[in-house]
């Protein structure tokens, strides 16, 4: 699984912009601004992962245009995003809605030029990206956790891909129900239904994720490891919960209120780590996803290392050296001399001007 070459047209600060990379270990060097990380951020958008970067899709769009295309050239085909800003205004008049409309992205997918669903052309390219945003995975908020691993497993598993989608819009309209409920307006026994769907579905995301949980741990077997909380969804908790729920007017339980923690030696690191130790840690969780996809898939998938190397200790540096030539590989840095001289000696640079 390699990405031989990227081709951008109105996609963040770029007009156009083209990148051929090395199957092996490619560098790209740009200060700051430059749009180093953008380039990451649209290969990752190929593997059909949402940027986390933007609030609305409109945000990936050059400023002042109205389309952009993300290219991406692998060694077995040639995948394509459009973006186009629609105008909602042009659906009808506003005077008549009451409200101006919005603009929104319609995007469409292609594989050798071929239209696809989402679900299928997420099959054709996988990345693991590290950047310093991921700090934001121990301290940050549990949404923020269970959104990193609905996006991992997604890509991996069509089953938990559906299951996840099928069970967030189960949690929406039960919860929808609940306040109808609540209003006297619906009966406590509207809710079976949704019940029995929200088990159907959430059991098998319980299911991947703790067997995802079981080989990190497994995998990892130094200092650092992984907890995760699980909320399990069952026909005796829901009947048992229901009117707490309804007083509630939302579901209290179910994998939507998972959670994980990042443990080393033990010791919960939102709370007792440095930020050197929550740095550490999540490298370490990037290193066993990659192993993991491995497992899986029997292909290892591409690693992005965004402007990382100055962040890291030199036990950790040895860390990432090691698995670095496992797969192809892409680093961002803004100075050459933040990262260790061996890399170039096997690497291609790409220096953005």
């Amino acid at each position: 699984m390699e990405i031989l070459s990227l081709d951008l047209t109105n996609f963040r600060n770029f007009s156009a912009q083209k990148i051929a990379f090395s199957k092996n270990l490619t560098v790209i060097i740009g200060a700051n601004g430059s749009g180093k990380s953008n380039i990451l951020e649209a290969v990752s958008l190929l593997s059909g992962i949402k940027s986390s970067r933007v609030e609305t899709d409109l945000d990936l769009i050059k400023f002042g245009k109205t389309e952009a295309k993300i290219e991406g050239t692998l060694d077995v085909s040639k995948l394509t995003i459009n973006f186009q800003v629609v105008d909602e205004t042009l659906r009808g008049s506003p005077q008549d809605s009451g409200q101006a409309g919005q603009a929104f992205v319609r995007k469409a997918y292609f594989v050798d030029s071929i239209k696809k669903r989402l679900l299928d052309f997420v099959d054709h390219f996988s990345i693991i990206e590290f950047s310093p945003f991921d700090l934001d995975l121990v301290v940050g908020s549990p949404s923020l956790r269970r959104h990193h691993l609905d996006i991992l497993l997604s890509g991996l598993d069509r089953d938990y891909w559906r299951a996840i989608s099928s069970y967030n819009k189960v949690v929406v309209r039960r919860n929808k129900v609940l306040l109808r409920i609540l209003e006297h307006q619906a009966k406590p026994s509207e809710l079976d239904f949704w019940d029995e769907r929200l088990i159907e579905h959430g059991v098998i995301v319980s299911r991947v994720r703790q067997d995802f949980f079981e080989y990190l741990n497994f995998v990892e077997k130094k200092d650092y490891s992984w907890e995760l909380k699980q909320s399990l969804v069952t026909a005796e908790k829901l009947a048992k919960n229901r009117e707490r729920d309804i007083s509630a007017g939302v579901t209290l339980s179910g994998p939507h209120r998972d959670d994980f923690q990042f443990l080393f030696r033990e010791r919960n690191l939102e709370y007792f780590g440095s930020r050197g130790e929550q740095r550490m840690a999540v490298l370490a969780l990037k290193l066993a996803e990659l192993e993991y996809f491995a497992f899986k898939k029997g292909v290892r998938p591409v690693l992005a290392l965004d402007d990382i190397f100055s962040e890291l200790d030199w036990e950790h540096r040895e860390a990432v050296l090691s698995v670095i030539g496992k797969q192809q590989t892409i680093i961002t840095a803004a100075e050459p001399e933040s990262l260790p001289k061996e890399i170039f000696k096997k690497a291609k640079v790409v220096e953005l001007r």
